[in-house]
């Protein structure tokens, strides 16, 4: 899977945001699991989202994307058609 190394970097710059926020908000004590801290989730999904970007997906399911396909190929046959 070759993947725009722009896209990585990005996405990383706001994973390490988010991650030192995280990392703050265990250091406080305020919170029993570090799945309490309010930055987790986010976290977690940047994490996740740069092993996509970096592993490739862990399955492939074309549905949604072909679903966006050929909705916009609809909407572009139908302007094509008035014209």
């Amino acid at each position: 899977m070759a993947v725009d190394d722009h896209a990585i970097n990005s996405l990383r710059t706001w994973f390490d945001i988010e991650y030192e926020e995280l990392k703050k908000e265990w250091k406080s004590g305020q919170y029993e699991t570090l799945s309490d801290c309010p930055s987790f989730k986010v976290t977690y999904t940047y994490r996740e989202a740069l092993n996509v970007l970096i592993k490739g997906p862990r399955y492939i399911d074309e549905t949604q994307l072909k679903k966006m396909i050929d909705e916009e190929l609809e909407v572009e046959n139908f302007w094509k058609e008035k014209s």
